[in-house]
């Protein structure tokens, strides 16, 4: 045993030279491939159990990052978009969903739209709508408060071509770049295939902060759910994981090389 830790020598399979802080992450699927609500519900869940993996400062409720990536949850895009923005989405996998991290000033963050529907056009894309994602700020921290931007949900097409899925992806990607790079707003995604809803959370507060993923109509067939340990960085509303695509769990650079052995005799 370790002074100062309750950590056991090694034994078996167990080595403690393997002992790493890090980030926790969760996988959550259905083999079958269906997309229900209670599949986030599980990921939600999974998401609460890796508290311990997380961290927070001084302030217990500002968190250094949570946050869950899903299918794109075409029912309830569908009926947000036509009740809240007044939007008429195309067939699932036709149009793209993201989550975008604006201003959090109103008139900063008009301005921001606006020139992200005009890069939109410049690259052969229509954005369809906007709508205002509700949140409850009153449960964070003044850390994460002071940081937070202002969120929306906006709707992407092909106008005039018939674009879906990865394809369709491969061109907002050209929109997401341009517009982080030249208007200074973040997208925790933006895609035809996938959604992700994460901030400077801890694992209890991304479900209340964010009564979306509450919604019943939230349906996926998979969830990978992120709680970050800010090792090396300080955290932030963008670097919460999970990122569009994937989750990691730990830093890269805690790697260890093995040192190579004098070959002479």
């Amino acid at each position: 045993m370790t002074r100062f830790s309750a950590q056991p020598s090694a034994q078996g399979l167990y080595d403690p030279a393997n002992e790493h802080d890090a980030c926790g992450v969760a996988f959550v699927a259905h083999l079958s491939g269906e997309p229900t609500h209670d599949l986030v519900l599980k990921g939600l869940t999974a998401l609460r159990n890796l508290d311990h993996r997380g961290a927070v400062g001084a302030e217990e409720n500002t968190g250094d990052g949570a946050g869950i990536l899903m299918q794109v949850p075409d029912r309830f895009l569908r009926g947000v978009a036509q009740d809240e923005a007044g939007v008429e989405l195309p067939a699932a996998g036709s149009y793209a969903a993201g989550l975008a991290f604006l201003p959090a000033e109103a008139e900063a963050a008009g301005e921001a739209r606006g020139r992200i529907e005009e890069i939109a056009r410049e690259e052969g894309l229509e954005v369809l709508g906007w709508r205002d994602v509700p949140v409850k700020p009153e449960i964070l921290g003044s850390m994460a408060r002071g940081a937070m931007p202002s969120f929306a949900l906006v709707f992407v097409t092909t106008p005039g071509r018939d674009r879906s899925g990865i394809d369709l992806d491969r061109w907002t990607y050209a929109l997401r770049k341009r517009s982080e790079h030249e208007v200074g707003v973040y997208f925790p995604s933006l895609s035809a295939r996938t959604l992700v809803y994460k901030g400077m959370l801890t694992t209890e507060q991304l479900d209340e902060f964010f009564p979306d993923l509450l919604d019943e109509r939230m349906e996926s067939a998979l969830a990978i759910v992120h709680s970050r340990f800010s090792t090396n960085t300080f955290p932030s509303w963008p670097l919460a994981h999970p990122f569009r695509f994937v989750a990691h769990n730990g830093e890269i650079n805690t790697a260890r090389g093995q040192p190579q052995l004098d070959a002479r005799p």
